[in-house]
């Protein structure tokens, strides 16, 4: 058995579950900002003085409601993978993986448990200020609950011997679910944000091509790393002075971007000596610096579209990009 699965089972509970939360999780009309959510807006002058507005008044129907729907995901989930997943040889202790120096995805696994612990984080987060809990004390409770999830994913994971519990994979959850609390304890750290940027490789796209001739190729897209990339944004106009803020249009960033070629497909090294097609180069990392779009500033106020744009802000959009390494190339858009 391999790793090599269309989804995770708990991994889809999870992520559909924070996908519910977060419609559930929407902002209240009289608070409604076109370009802001419940987790990154100031909601009152004690936050943006760094205080904490304390306790707004719990509705424990919606709170009961949150808690009866994670009990049941987590209920039904985990009977369901315990079924079709966990089947393997199990050991007596932890099998401990190291993989630092990400010899098989060039690191761009670590992205993906980045963006899952910080999405998870945001939805939780999200759907803790729609029950009543403050800004900060809901980006609190984000992220210990999404931390306390993975990491009970990755004890199922540690006592398995195809899988084993990946201290750097758990690094990667704990920082992206970290990203929510940073946010709303120092809100001038709100400039700097992550999305996602994604385009199939003809590693997937050719796959059973590939497959026949014996060549490197991904059978499920969501081990496409290739494909992947990963940005961190900088929203330039909270940043610049007054009289170039006037003139940089507010919905304009930049991004830096983290992205590999040259893999060599699903569970195999793409580099060094043990790397899987040794006729082939080692896969190399990619670094672009691009424009960024801010989604939330498209127009329109309505809470729904408004709510919408906030999603949507978690997908980097094609925009000129350079890369800078490991040489320059120029693109007119990169997705």
């Amino acid at each position: 058995m391999t790793r090599s699965v269309p989804v995770r089972p708990l991994g889809a509970c999870l992520l559909l579950w924070s996908l519910a939360v977060a419609g559930l999780g929407m902002p209240d009309r009289a608070t409604a900002d076109p370009v802001a959510d419940p987790i990154e807006s100031d909601h009152s002058e004690a936050d943006r003085a760094g205080g904490d507005p304390g306790l707004a008044g719990l509705d424990y129907s919606r709170l009961a409601l949150i808690g009866g729907s994670a009990a049941i995901v987590r209920h039904v989930g985990y009977r369901y993978f315990d079924r079709a997943w966990y089947q393997g040889e199990k050991r007596d202790s932890i099998r401990w993986l190291n993989d630092w120096a990400g010899d098989t995805y060039v690191n761009m696994d670590k992205g993906g448990h980045f963006m899952g612990g910080l999405f998870l984080s945001r939805s939780l987060t999200t759907t803790y200020t729609w029950t009543g809990f403050s800004p900060r004390k809901a980006a609190a409770l984000g992220m210990l609950t999404s931390w306390a999830a993975l990491l009970e994913v990755e004890m199922r994971d540690a006592y398995f011997d195809q899988w084993g519990f990946s201290v750097p994979d758990f690094a990667a959850n704990t920082l992206g679910a970290s990203v929510p609390l940073l946010h709303a304890l120092v809100p001038s750290t709100r400039v700097i944000d992550f999305k996602f940027g994604f385009w199939p490789s003809s590693l997937y796209t050719d796959n059973e091509e590939r497959r026949l001739a014996g060549r490197p190729h991904t059978d499920f897209i969501i081990d496409d790393y290739e494909g992947m990339t990963f940005w961190m944004t900088l929203a330039v106009n909270d940043v610049l002075p007054d009289r170039a803020e006037e003139v940089w249009p507010d919905f304009l960033g930049l991004a830096l971007g983290y992205g590999a070629s040259g893999l060599h497909g699903s569970n195999v090294k793409s580099r060094g000596r043990e790397r899987a097609f040794k006729d082939l180069p080692d896969a190399r990392p990619e670094i672009l610096l691009s424009l960024d779009y801010d989604a939330r500033y498209l127009p329109g106020k309505d809470l729904m579209w408004n709510h919408f744009k906030t999603q949507l802000n978690w997908i980097h959009f094609p925009a000129p990009a350079i890369r800078l390494y490991p040489d320059v190339r120029f693109y007119l858009l990169y997705l």
